[in-house]
């Protein structure tokens, strides 16, 4: 369509296929225009952890700014004027070149790694919406067009679409509800080396300076990492790479010198990143966790400006008919897991062991990142792994990020010791996230 007022900085000559033309083979964008999206990716999603709360009730948050952000331009498609020009802003998007056109085109590219991306955009039927909507967001998002007809369909796809990881996500669906966007990622990688699940065994994860929880820590002796102090967040960063073209970032801020809260607002996930050095082998403890996040977004979003979308927001490029935002649900999952696997003689390390050691037991932030567009898949605060048990009181609190852990005990009272074997860890993260718009 034309140009439209507000959009002179986002909307270009890029084709509405840019998905599909870069899926056959032809370049479509830069690596350059694919960073500039990624870092707006990562902009919102930063943003919205700021704002999401977490404590004792809510120790963990988990968030896919990928998957929101795909939520919000799609929207964003049909948005005029002034509801326009404030999707595009919560996106991070003015002065990008074909935003719409690179964002998409990220889909197929993610696709091709360990992610997999679905959308769909739910109509009640009788309810008449813009045909060029519904082409812009099959040709920008993939999103296919499916009839609206009951809480338990959309249920049973988006349990497909996560591959079972998210079920029941809807208790229902008002009768007033004539238009659904839905987006679900699921996520299932493998570390580069992996970890033997022979060497894991229970080991302290401390929570603060007075508590602390036993978690089933994966361990091993001889790991290559990307590691660095950060003097400016206080907090160590190191990489974890994946099979496949994504990464797993970890932030730990020292004990006693700053925590994830502190350490958010200064958050610049791609400049981390990039400044990482080389890999270097060292012993490794990772905690092996297995995490659920459910969350309605709209206090989060309306305290990031984007408030007039649930009251009177301009939508009329969708239908003719007045429409608003009535709701945004967030569901996720993340797992850090090993599977049973035979090991391979390829993987064993002849090399000294090292005396360096990085273990991640205390709070953290994590992000699954795309190598190439530095994009933040998913996003998260992790204050504890554990948040079933109760803490118990620390009797020795201590620094405790670059000292070895003390041996632990296993059930037959025996010391582990680290195997120098690497076996499968599986990582799988499943993320949803569903508008609703209604007449007002």
């Amino acid at each position: 369509g034309g140009q439209r007022p507000g959009t002179e900085l986002t909307m270009c000559p890029c084709p509405p296929g840019g998905a599909q033309s870069h899926s056959s083979g032809r370049r479509a964008f830069s690596p350059a225009a694919q960073r500039a999206v990624g870092g707006a990716i990562e902009r919102l999603g930063v943003q919205l952890l700021e704002k999401l709360p977490f404590g004792p009730q809510q120790p963990n948050v988990i968030v896919s700014p990928l998957s929101l952000a795909l939520a919000l331009a799609q929207l964003a498609l049909g948005a005029r004027n002034e509801t326009e020009r404030l999707l595009l802003g919560g996106l991070h998007a003015h002065g990008l070149t074909c935003y719409h056109h690179v964002l998409g085109g990220l889909i197929p590219q993610l696709s091709n790694t360990s992610l997999e991306v679905a959308t769909r955009t739910y109509l009640r039927p009788g309810f008449e919406v813009k045909l060029s909507f519904m082409e812009e967001s099959l040709a920008r998002y993939r999103a296919s067009p499916a009839p609206l007809l009951s809480v338990e369909e959309v249920n049973q796809w988006v349990e497909n679409a996560t591959s079972g990881h998210i079920a029941n996500f809807l208790e229902s669906i008002p009768h007033d509800v004539v238009l659904m966007l839905i987006n679900a990622m699921y996520f299932k990688g493998e570390w580069q080396t992996r970890f033997d699940a022979q060497a894991t065994s229970k080991s302290i994860f401390y929570l603060d300076n007075q508590n602390s929880v036993w978690v089933d820590m994966m361990k091993s002796a001889q790991y290559p990492l990307r590691l660095m102090f950060e003097s400016q967040l206080q907090a160590q960063v190191a990489s974890f790479p994946f099979k496949g073209n994504t990464s797993f970032l970890v932030v730990m801020p020292l004990p006693g010198k700053g925590n994830v809260s502190s350490v958010l607002p200064k958050l610049n996930i791609s400049d981390l990143y990039t400044r990482l050095p080389q890999e270097e082998t060292m012993q490794v403890n990772l905690p092996k966790v297995k995490l659920q996040y459910r969350q309605d977004l709209q206090e989060a979003l309306t305290s990031m400006g984007l408030g007039s979308l649930f009251s009177g927001p301009d939508l009329s490029g969708i239908s003719d008919r007045p429409l608003k935002v009535t709701g945004v649900r967030h569901a996720s999952t993340v797992e850090l897991s090993e599977e049973g696997a035979e090991a391979s003689a390829t993987t064993v390390v002849t090399a000294l062991r090292s005396i360096f050691t990085f273990s991640v037991n205390s709070p953290f932030i994590f992000a699954l990142v795309d190598d190439t567009s530095l994009a933040p898949i998913f996003l998260g605060v992790v204050t504890n792994p554990a948040p079933d048990d109760a803490p118990m009181a620390n009797d020795d609190p201590r620094i405790n990020s670059t000292l070895s852990d003390p041996p632990v005990k296993d059930s037959d009272g025996k010391f582990d010791t680290p195997v120098l074997v690497a076996q499968k860890l599986l990582e799988s993260i499943a993320v949803v996230l569903k508008w609703e718009y209604t007449y007002p």
